[in-house]
C-alpha cells in the first residue's frame, strides 16, 4: 500500500499535518538477509508522551503494514514495543516492498483528548474506533533483488505483445511497467511467435526488435533522468548488465556513451551474431540445393 494524504474527522500525528503542536512520529526499518529468509527490524520513534502510555496501558499498539505487489504478499505486524522485527521467507517477496507504520488504536477509545492538540482542537473530544488510526510514521520502499534471479539476461526483461487494436504497423514502447512492453502488430507478432521456435534466428530478432527498443529506453532515460525508473526491474537488469563490463547506469554514462554502443554491449554484439546467423542460413539454403 502506499500512504495517500487524506482528511480523518479527529486529530492524526502526521508530520504532513498540524493536528499535534510538539508531537513526532517516524519508524525506521533494517533489513538483514538470512539463508532463505529476510530479517526485518522496525523501530518506532514516538516522541508523545499521552499516546505513549496509551500503547503501554495495551489501549493502542504499534503497527507496520508490509506489501509486495508482485507476489500479491500482504501482512501486518504488531508490537507494544518500540523495537520488534518479523521474518519474512524470501520466495514470499520479490522487487518492490513497501512498508507502512502506524499507531492504531487496541480498542473503542472514547472522548479522547491529547494535551499536544492543535488549539483549533481545544475542548474537543472524540470517539477512535478499534484499529483506526492515531499516528502514522511514514513509508519505506524497499528493492528485493534475488540473486537466483538472472537479470543480467537483458532479452528476459522484455515483454513482446500484440497491440489491443492494430491502428499502425509500427512497433510501440512501454517502460512504465517491471518489464520494457514491446507491443507488435498482429501480423508482426504472429511471425515473431514463429521465430520463437526456432533458436537460430533469436540473433536477427535481437538485431530487429530488442536493439532499438534498448536504444529508446536509453535515450528515454538521458533525456528524462533514471530517478522515476530507479525502482523498475527492467532498470535492475540493465544496471547489472553493464556491471560486467564496469559501467554504472547513471547520467554521467548516458552522456558520454551513444545509446548504440551501450545496447550492443548489453547484447553482447547482436548485430555481429544477428550477421552471422544470416550468413549460416544462407550457406545451409544453397547446399541444400
Amino acid at each position: 500500500m502506499d500512504i495517500k494524504h487524506k482528511l480523518y474527522p479527529y486529530p492524526v500525528l502526521i508530520s504532513e499535518a498540524d493536528d499535534y503542536v510538539k508531537s513526532t512520529f517516524a519508524f525506521h526499518v533494517h533489513v538483514e538477509k538470512g539463508i532463505r529468509e529476510l530479517k526485518f527490524h522496525f523501530e518506532m520513534d514516538l516522541k508523545n508522551d499521552e499516546m505513549a502510555a496509551l500503547i503501554k496501558e495495551g489501549l493502542a499498539e504499534f503497527l507496520v503494514h508490509i506489501e509486495c505487489p508482485r507476489t500479491c504478499y500482504r501482512s501486518i505486524v504488531t508490537s507494544d514495543n518500540k523495537d520488534f522485527g518479523e521474518r519474512i521467507l524470501e520466495k514470499k517477496l520479490n522487487g518492490r516492498v513497501s512498508l507502512c507504520g502506524f499507531v492504531v488504536a487496541k480498542v473503542n477509545l472514547e472522548k479522547y483528548q491529547n494535551s499536544d492538540f492543535n488549539r483549533d482542537y481545544n475542548g474537543m473530544s472524540f470517539d477512535i474506533d478499534r484499529g483506526s488510526v492515531l499516528a502514522i510514521g511514514g513509508q519505506y520502499n524497499l528493492d528485493i533483488i534475488k540473486e537466483t534471479d538472472d537479470l543480467a539476461k537483458v532479452p528476459s526483461i522484455f515483454t513482446i505483445c500484440r497491440y489491443a487494436a492494430d491502428m499502425d504497423k509500427s512497433m510501440r514502447i512501454d517502460m512504465d511497467g517491471e518489464k520494457i512492453t514491446v507491443a507488435l502488430s498482429d501480423e508482426s507478432f504472429q511471425n515473431h511467435k514463429i521465430l520463437c521456435g526456432m533458436p537460430s534466428y533469436l540473433p536477427i530478432f535481437h538485431g530487429m526488435i530488442i536493439v532499438p527498443a534498448l536504444i529508446y529506453v536509453l535515450e528515454t532515460l538521458r533525456r528524462e533522468g533514471v530517478e522515476e525508473y530507479e525502482s523498475r526491474r527492467w532498470f535492475a537488469g540493465i544496471r547489472k548488465a553493464l556491471a560486467r563490463y564496469d559501467i554504472p547506469l547513471n547520467c554521467d554514462t548516458l552522456n558520454d556513451m551513444a545509446s548504440y554502443d551501450l545496447a550492443q554491449k548489453l547484447l553482447d554484439l547482436p548485430i555481429d551474431r544477428a550477421l552471422q546467423s544470416v550468413i549460416t542460413m544462407g550457406e545451409r539454403c544453397e547446399e541444400e540445393e
